[in-house]
């Protein structure tokens, strides 16, 4: 790839970075995430950290990658100010379906000593309510039949542990948006391979690290718009450019078997307890993220910053966040909340991002568990009222129930449990109906009662939203 002066280079020699780390899930956000962090490590001489990028459900990444000799660009963006890079630091990048031996090779090589994934909230195979491993799920069924030519993330990392060998320490670094997400990668995958291998169980649960993280950037996927300014920009088509906001964060829990990148020199934080900042991150800005999706969805709003820019639903997204949700959230010691919810809260006007809030509202019966009820049923138990979080909760309803704007114009779902929850809704036949037989449904609500003056306050709000759309739950009593 040769760029224009508008690009910064690799400044290394690629042909002598070594292979020590393997990423599952090789979308955009990792690749101007983790794979930077990684980058400015190699860039400074440490050349062991090379990346095999695996793709596992769409070939088309892995593709246009290889095409390009594994470059792509990067443009941090905010305004009229923005700093383009060309990444080296991968290696490859296969398609896991078609190159499944290679893929599982790669983990289990004594020279890999970690593997990350950024693979959703989704690709765990995680009951949301039950929080343990969907064992139901036909793919969880088909590798606990076949654990040596798996589909499901589980699935892969577990074929490639059973082959590498125990010497060789190995530590998985789970980069989604799920509390405890080292915690819960570790369950899940002694939980699946329990069902077939209890030694490779024990093995994981005794010598396989799992620290927790979080991370934190704002990475829309990529657009014919996006792609076109890149172009213009680095002066050729790069069919892989990222175009995201400035801000970056990643903090590690230092919990890892073997050997690590110096991350820290990168910019990461390392710490003991990452707990604190996973909080703050799920509820402040992707509970807020994903408010901001379904409102805007409703209101006819393709952005988050189109949303942002609305009276209506701007006002409602800096209520959410600096009444509601900012109040469920113990900051570490020293950190000002307030500070960083406003800092999120310009981040989220940013105009060049093109953030599109029909890509944040997927999933949702996945994402509303861990970014939204958490949160609501704390404040509960204690007596306490969160009236912006519950109008954001009626709203995902009435988006999942109504599947149309307030315009009348149809939205695309994208969330294969949406539809079981649509069916309950609709077919209600009241307010207070709708609103009981979605806290009833436990894939997201899960077993516990809620309690029935939230049941009715819920059922007013779904009674508003079906004569006056969202606007008119937001608009001012």
């Amino acid at each position: 790839m040769r760029a224009t002066h508008a690009a910064s280079l690799p400044t290394y020699d690629r042909t002598g970075v070594r292979r020590g780390l393997v990423h599952l899930g090789l979308g955009a956000f990792h690749r101007a995430h983790q794979a930077l962090y990684t980058d400015a490590l190699v860039a400074n001489g440490d050349l062991r950290w090379g990346i095999l990028g695996v793709s596992l459900r769409d070939a088309r990444v892995s593709e246009t990658l290889t095409a390009q000799d594994n470059l792509y660009s990067v443009t941090e963006r905010h305004g009229d100010e923005a700093h383009t890079r060309v990444v080296g630091v991968l290696k490859g990048a296969l398609f896991a379906r078609n190159d499944l031996a290679k893929v599982i090779a790669a983990i289990a090589d004594p020279l890999v000593s970690i593997v990350t994934s950024t693979v959703t909230e989704k690709g765990y195979n995680q009951d949301p309510a039950s929080a343990d491993l969907d064992v139901g799920d036909a793919d969880v069924r088909h590798d606990i039949e076949n654990p040596d030519v798996p589909r499901t993330t589980l699935g892969v990392l577990a074929a490639g542990i059973r082959h590498r060998p125990a010497s060789a320490p190995l530590t998985l670094v789970c980069c989604d948006n799920m509390a405890g997400n080292g915690d819960t990668l570790r369950k899940l995958l002694v939980q699946y391979t329990s069902l077939f291998d209890t030694g490779l169980a024990r093995r994981i649960e005794a010598e396989i690290g799992c620290p927790n993280s979080m991370v934190d950037r704002i990475v829309p996927a990529a657009t014919p718009n996006s792609l076109q300014w890149a172009a213009a920009r680095l002066g050729l088509r790069d069919e892989a450019a990222i175009v995201c906001e400035p801000f970056t964060q990643w903090v590690l829990e230092d919990r890892f078997a073997g050997t690590r990148p110096a991350w820290e020199d990168a910019g990461a934080l390392l710490t003991s307890d990452v707990r604190p900042f996973q909080a703050m991150k799920l509820r402040l800005l992707n509970g807020t993220h994903s408010a901001l999706a379904y409102a805007g969805q409703l209101c006819g709003l393709e952005t988050v910053a189109d949303a942002m820019a609305n009276p209506l639903v701007g006002a409602f997204a800096r209520r959410l966040m600096l009444e509601d949700l900012c109040a469920t959230v113990s900051p570490p010691p020293g950190y000002d909340v307030t500070s960083y919810c406003h800092d999120l809260l310009k981040r989220f006007e940013n105009p060049t991002l093109q953030h599109r809030t029909q890509q944040i509202a997927m999933d949702g019966t996945q994402k509303i568990p861990v970014r939204w009820l958490p949160a609501l049923r704390e404040s509960l138990a204690l007596g306490i009222e969160r009236p912006v979080l519950e109008r954001a909760l009626a709203g995902w309803l009435h988006y999942v129930a109504i599947g149309r704007d307030d315009n009348g114009t149809p939205l695309v779902i994208n969330d294969p449990g949406a539809e079981a929850l649509a069916s309950l809704l609709r077919q209600a036949g009241s307010d207070f109906n709708a609103a009981s037989a979605a806290l009833s449904h436990r894939p997201v609500f899960g077993t516990q009662t809620w309690p029935p003056d939230f049941v009715e306050r819920l059922a007013g709000h779904l009674s508003t939203l079906r004569h006056s759309g969202m606007t008119g739950l937001l608009s001012p009593n």
